[in-house]
């Protein structure tokens, strides 16, 4: 049988017994590349999907405390209160003594049309006008257009393809591409792959493609995500 380098694309004669019908990875001798080779051709096609990560998918449950009355809340919160303004009445008692009786002395001053003891004419300083609030920086937006994602088996490997697009105001870059593998609601792991693209400018689109290695046992889908 041929077998084929996905890397180079240097072709050897393998003995079919050597593979085995289960298959067996094996190694360019020209590039090194490893992959997985089977016997009986090419693979069906992979039964993963792409989808977009679901908020709070794979987290345990969280045990919501039991919402307490209004009624109680604001009793709770009045009894509080009290005991804080009492509080605070005891310790400066002697400042609120001194400030009733001299309120009381202005007020008998005024009323008989003499200015009290602190009285002064003051001159209300002009406002500042406030700073024009500085316009928001602008921004790039990367994300991954999850319509144009799609996986493929090409040379018996699993390929991510799809396209970055610039929903932002800036142009931006990308440095990592990070893909999670999940099994219905449940994160079976993560990995990490370097994807160095840009800048993209604002409105812009730009396709990738990315070889991985084999998913964990049970993945149905892949949450493709950038950085």
């Amino acid at each position: 049988m041929q077998v084929t380098c996905s890397n180079c694309g240097a072709r050897y004669a393998v003995d079919p017994l050597a593979i085995g019908p289960s298959g067996r990875t094996v190694q360019c001798a020209r590039c090194s590349h490893r992959w997985f080779q089977f016997v009986e051709g090419p693979r069906p096609p992979p039964d993963l999907v792409i989808r977009p990560p679901t908020r709070g998918a794979a987290l345990p449950a969280v045990i919501q405390p039991r919402p307490k009355r209004p009624w109680v809340t604001v009793l709770a919160t009045g009894a509080a209160l009290a005991v804080m303004l009492a509080a605070l009445a005891f310790t400066f008692r002697d400042e609120i003594t001194t400030l009733v009786r001299d309120g009381a002395s202005h007020l008998r001053a005024g009323v008989a049309g003499v200015p009290g003891p602190s009285s002064t004419a003051e001159v209300e300083a002009p406002k500042a006008t406030p700073p024009e609030p500085s316009p928001p920086p602008q921004l790039a937006q990367l994300e991954i257009n999850l319509d144009m994602s799609r996986i493929e088996l090409v040379d018996g490997r699993y390929v991510v393809r799809g396209e970055i697009v610039n929903r932002g105001l800036a142009a931006g870059s990308t440095r990592t591409l990070r893909l999670t593998f999940m099994r219905d609601d449940n994160v079976l792991g993560a990995r990490d792959y370097a994807l160095v693209r840009g800048p993209i400018a604002p409105g812009a689109r730009l396709s990738f493609s990315q070889a991985l290695d084999e998913p964990p046992a049970g993945t149905t889908d892949i949450v493709p995500a950038i950085e």
